[in-house]
């Protein structure tokens, strides 16, 4: 199973007519048809931090979705249907077997509600009209111009155009910061480990931190992560506005250069391990934890000492330490009792 299998798959849990109904009234959808209580609140506590563009968390076992509103707005709508794919992917057990044995599960999970949001909001007609042949940066606000799309479902449409390994990257011409970004892995060797995700710098020296507004290139140039790894991409960029809208290329698709000597590209290969969490038995892909030496759950991202740290109580005495249940007598701690 594949990125693109794992969309259809969470997409075919839902019924035809209430998936054709959503773009038109998310909030009607979740609520009225799915039952799900769906909040807005102004200034939410926590965000996911796996590079998800949504304003939402949700609470999958209490049916509940809380979201920062912008009414009536693409994000919102972007946001709606991005927390309708972690209700999805919730449904379907084997999508959860299938993300443990990836290189990043949370990442992935959050690239797969994205796509999801994207499928739901933006008719693949649309996008076919839109991408005629080679992908271009342009296409994004082509096609948001021709839908009620968000920018971020608009790019994660797009790179799901590409043909190879590559991205696409929406960034803050001010700030010179990755606002967005979809990824395309390799269909067989997974994710690479040098691409843009959001909260990254435009690195030094790149030619994206010169670029004035109007212009457009296309040409081989690199990407560096914040520890300083490197890799080499093609790129076609536009500078529109405050952004930069980028697509990354592992392969010269719009045959930018005419010598071609690229260095092999370095892939995420971590070890995989079988455990046993959250009442199943998976392989999980990913370095264990320094403390306990166990890797971490796909699933609720405990670690030996996570799910041991969630069994503690806290004494009643007054001492303010936590114990294990079998510890505590009438709540109290040996010290306490004493």
């Amino acid at each position: 199973m594949n990125l693109d299998q794992c969309v259809d798959r969470a997409l075919g849990y839902l019924d035809e007519v209430v998936r054709g109904r959503f773009a038109a009234n998310p909030l009607g959808v979740l609520r009225d048809d799915l039952g799900l209580t769906v909040t807005a609140v102004d200034h939410l506590a926590s965000r996911r931090a796996d590079g998800g563009a949504c304003d939402g968390v949700s609470f999958l076992q209490d049916g509940v979705v809380l979201y920062a509103p912008t009414p009536y707005s693409r994000r919102e709508n972007f946001t709606l249907a991005h927390e309708l794919g972690h209700w999805l992917v919730e449904q379907v057990e084997e999508l959860y077997d299938w993300l443990g044995d990836q290189e990043d599960p949370p990442r992935m999970l959050e690239t797969i509600c994205d796509r999801i949001a994207q499928r739901l909001l933006i008719p693949g007609a649309v996008v076919d009209s839109v991408i005629g042949g080679r992908v271009r940066a342009t296409h994004v606000m082509d096609l948001y111009r021709a839908c009620q799309a968000s920018v971020p479902a608009c790019s994660i449409a797009v790179a799901g155009r590409l043909p190879h390994l590559g991205a696409v990257a929406v960034i803050d011409r001010d700030q010179d910061e990755v606002q967005y970004a979809s990824v395309r892995p390799d269909a067989a060797e997974g994710w690479p480990t040098v691409f843009p995700w959001p909260g990254q710098s435009v690195p030094t020296g790149h030619p994206f931190r010169s670029m004035p507004l109007g212009e457009a290139m296309t040409r081989k140039t690199f990407w560096r992560t914040p520890w300083g790894k490197q890799e080499d991409y093609y790129v076609d960029a536009v500078s529109e506005g405050r952004r930069i809208i980028a697509v990354f290329s592992d392969i010269d698709i719009w045959d930018a250069e005419r010598l071609h000597i690229d260095e092999p590209r370095d892939f995420d290969t971590r070890p995989s391990t079988e455990i046993h969490c959250c009442g199943r038995t998976q392989t999980v892909r990913g370095y264990p934890c320094q403390d306990c030496g166990q890797p971490y759950c796909p699933v609720c991202g405990n670690c030996r000492c996570g799910r041991i740290a969630q069994k503690e109580q806290m004494c009643s005495g007054g001492c303010f330490l936590r114990y294990q249940p079998h510890l505590l007598v009438g709540g109290l701690c040996e010290e306490c009792r004493s």
